[in-house]
């Protein structure tokens, strides 16, 4: 008991973090229940019926556009790709990623100002997509409501960023994991709540798909390759790696993301255009070949994953930046030379090791939709149940990164190791 009590006093201001971040989300949990002041009672009913006979099939926030929070972190998360694809393109922000806390704080502020700009988008064609306000009639209350959802976005971003500075792990990824699991609760919900739709043996079968596609997840999510190093002087510490840890899903959730973002760009345009817009028939029925009938809209989406898995590990991973570090420490790689043919040995092994975790998170993404479709006819895949997509890789994902910055700020092994 003694050994607890001086472990909870001395890593009292992580314990503060976590209360922080369970404070901030459950304030981000309220505030997804508030509506928009200025919407009529009329609107607010009318958004009730369309919600329950509709499929919500946005991986971030709800598409009405009737809560304060309905736009979430997306316009920040946009922008932010925007801004870090822009940074390895244009040799400015290239330079103020080498500034410092100056040129960080310059990226930032580019970084805001993108997101107002796409909030503005987002909000007016999230408004116009949800069909429930009168374009022509209701010009002020339209404005309105974008400004109000411009502004629950930007809340959404101070919270997530006090988590990020503040709390523990990132706050935008957390905020994403809410929405997900709310989605996934209420599809459980539904699932077990109604035996006149779902019969016992497809009840266990649907949970059974669930319980491996969770096993595969963290596995994918886990998983090392390690590339053994020597040094040219012999090193005795603890701390000195003999390996350089490769993840098997470097990426992480980042493909998804951004797959999704692009893929959302599209019906976001399409709001703008007439109805008779080839443009907007297209985005539609790529829209739901996505969700309802796995078609071309699905394949895209796939295909998009892994790409953006390449794009993402040779962003994140910079083999000549490894090849400099390990010549720095006296290292190299067996049976390679230091300089050019480490250079080239680390981007095969990073190739491979990408090659792996991307075709593996592409049929992660996959093989739920797979199961919706063969379980479940279109009426139930539009409105009823969804095993997730790559919702479950996202909240698995999340949670892993959180526990591991939770063990590796408080030395809980230790404390393990103490105790048992």
């Amino acid at each position: 008991m003694k050994i607890l009590v001086s472990f909870i006093k001395d890593k009292r201001h992580i314990i503060n973090k976590i209360f922080l971040t369970l404070f901030i989300i459950f304030i981000y949990v309220i505030g997804l229940k508030i509506y928009i002041p200025c919407i009529p009672l009329n609107i607010l009913r009318f958004s009730q019926i369309q919600k329950a006979l509709s499929r919500d099939i946005s991986i971030f926030n709800s598409y009405m556009p009737i809560y304060l929070l309905s736009l979430g972190v997306m316009p920040y998360i946009t922008s932010s790709i925007i801004i870090q694809i822009a940074s390895k393109i244009f040799p400015s922000l290239k330079e103020w990623n080498e500034q410092g806390s100056i040129g960080k704080y310059k990226i930032n502020f580019i970084t805001r100002l993108l997101t107002l700009i796409i909030a503005l988008g987002q909000g007016l064609s999230s408004v116009i997509r949800s069909r429930m306000f009168d374009i022509a009639q209701q010009k002020f209350l339209v404005l309105q409501v974008v400004f109000f959802l411009n502004v629950g976005s930007f809340i959404c971003i101070w919270l997530s960023d006090l988590i990020t500075n503040k709390g523990i792990g990132n706050g935008v990824s957390i905020f994403i994991v809410i929405s997900i699991s709310e989605n996934l609760s209420k599809s459980f919900k539904y699932l077990w709540l109604n035996d006149n739709v779902f019969s016992l043996s497809k009840k266990i079968l649907i949970s059974l798909s669930f319980l491996i596609l969770l096993i595969l997840t963290i596995i994918l999510c886990s998983s090392y390759l390690k590339i053994p190093i020597n040094y040219a002087t012999h090193k005795k510490h603890d701390k000195i790696q003999n390996h350089i840890p490769l993840k098997i899903n470097t990426s992480g959730i980042l493909p998804i993301i951004l797959a999704n973002t692009f893929l959302n760009i599209l019906p976001t345009i399409g709001a703008f255009l007439s109805e008779d817009n080839a443009f907007k028939k297209f985005t539609r029925q790529l829209q739901e070949s996505q969700y309802y009938y796995l078609g071309l809209g699905f394949f895209i989406y796939l295909v998009l994953i892994l790409l953006f898995s390449f794009f993402s590990v040779f962003i994140m991973l910079d083999p000549h930046e490894i090849a400099n570090h390990l010549s720095k420490q006296d290292a190299y790689l067996d049976g390679v030379k230091p300089g050019q043919e480490t250079v080239y040995k680390i981007t095969q092994k990073v190739f491979k090791v990408t090659l792996m975790g991307a075709f593996s998170l592409t049929m992660l993404a996959a093989l739920p939709d797979i199961i919706n479709f063969l379980l479940f006819n279109k009426s139930d895949r539009l409105s009823t149940f969804n095993l997730g997509g790559t919702s479950l890789i996202i909240v698995v994902g999340v949670a892993i990164e959180i526990v591991q910055k939770i063990t590796t700020s408080t030395n809980v092994d230790k404390l393990y190791n103490k105790l048992f």
